[in-house]
């Protein structure tokens, strides 16, 4: 039997909140980006494992959307293109005969390869201090107390960006959004502030059971029924932004979108907002557009060219056939530390499973 191939019985459905070995998805995602933050390629790669044996790929991908926009941002500003580009080749691979069951895909060698170098990749990036969005009181929504906040001289910032159908209410902080990136003013501290006060207003709207809608925008990547959400208005203040800047500010922040638009729902916007200030950082912080994706290209084929090694760790907790007993609760997070200890103490031949930092 081929030691590296995947052959579980268990299906979908079972994984919904565990990784592949059972632990807990919300820790299996946490100890990747930890992992990734530390810079430790090898202990990153297993953990997306983890979550690829489930066919937790949406998760995965939001993980690495968060690292790269969170932490990286300008650090590597190019990075959201090769991103794209790697997600199309996901997509691809996917549409060629996975759409049925996406679990087939961890044993996919292009899956496996892509994925270990995109981990690598985010690993090896420069950070940069992450974003510290305001919170934003509810006493803010109140105009009389918010008069303060406004400092568009004049309201022909939204005047450009506003359709018929798009709700009033959002005229004057769609304004002051558009205001504080303009290329003559850029503030991208105050300009977090209104994408903050924007997503809060629509919570309020739901909280009220009044739905916002604005007029459809079909230049969103997303399907139609979702092309009247609030965030489009958003970033269509950005996109109108990102015409007075070079061609390349213009392509990244064309795959942010893609990457944000990305099996889109309402719920994603808030697991994506990072996003949004990554692009909003492009158009008002200066940048070094010459940073190179990557520089140590050895390192980069060596854990690729050694990925199944973490395949075949983890294919030890295979549930099989006639096999139930193995498939119980003692998988759970409480017994986390206990796990990850026996794992470090197993002797990999590539050293390629997590170790103690």
């Amino acid at each position: 039997m081929n030691d590296k191939e995947i052959n579980d019985k268990r299906l979908d459905k079972d994984f919904r909140s565990i990784s592949f070995s059972g632990y807990k998805k919300s820790a299996a995602k946490k100890e990747l980006l930890n992992y990734m933050f530390a810079g430790k390629i090898e202990e990153s790669c297993y953990w997306s494992v983890e979550l690829i044996c489930a066919g937790h790929y949406v998760d995965l991908w939001d993980s690495i959307f968060l690292y790269i926009s969170k932490f990286i941002n300008l650090g590597n500003p190019r990075l959201p293109l090769y991103i794209d580009h790697r997600l199309n080749d996901f997509k691809n691979i996917l549409n060629g005969g996975y759409t049925d069951s996406e679990l087939k895909l961890r044993n996919n060698n292009k899956i496996r390869r892509l994925f270990a170098e995109v981990i690598c990749v985010l690993c090896l990036s420069k950070r940069k201090n992450s974003y510290d969005p305001p919170k934003i009181k509810d006493t803010e929504y109140n105009s009389i107390n918010l008069t303060h906040k406004l400092k568009a001289p004049s309201v022909d910032y939204a005047n450009k960006i506003f359709k018929k159908d798009d709700p009033k209410e959002l005229f004057i902080s769609i304004n002051e959004l558009a205001w504080h990136i303009d290329k003559s003013n850029k503030n991208s501290s105050e300009a977090y502030y209104w994408i903050e006060w924007i997503l809060g207003f629509e919570n309020i709207c739901k909280k009220n059971k009044s739905i916002k809608s604005i007029a459809s925008r079909r230049e969103a990547p997303v399907e139609s029924k979702f092309q009247r959400d609030i965030i489009w208005l958003v970033w269509d203040v950005i996109f109108q932004e990102s015409k007075k800047h070079p061609e390349g500010v213009q392509k990244i922040i064309e795959s942010l979108l893609n990457l944000f638009s990305a099996r889109f729902s309402p719920g994603s916007k808030k697991r994506r907002k990072t996003m949004l200030y990554f692009a909003i950082s492009l158009l008002t912080e200066p940048f070094d557009s010459t940073i190179p994706l990557y520089k140590d290209k050895k390192v980069i084929a060596q854990v690729t060219s050694k990925i199944d090694n973490i395949y075949k760790q983890i294919k030890k907790n295979e549930v099989k056939p006639m096999t139930d007993y193995l498939f119980n609760n003692n998988w759970n997070a409480g017994n986390l530390e206990k796990t990850i200890d026996k794992l470090n103490r197993m002797d990999a031949i590539t050293n390629m499973v997590p170790r103690n930092k």
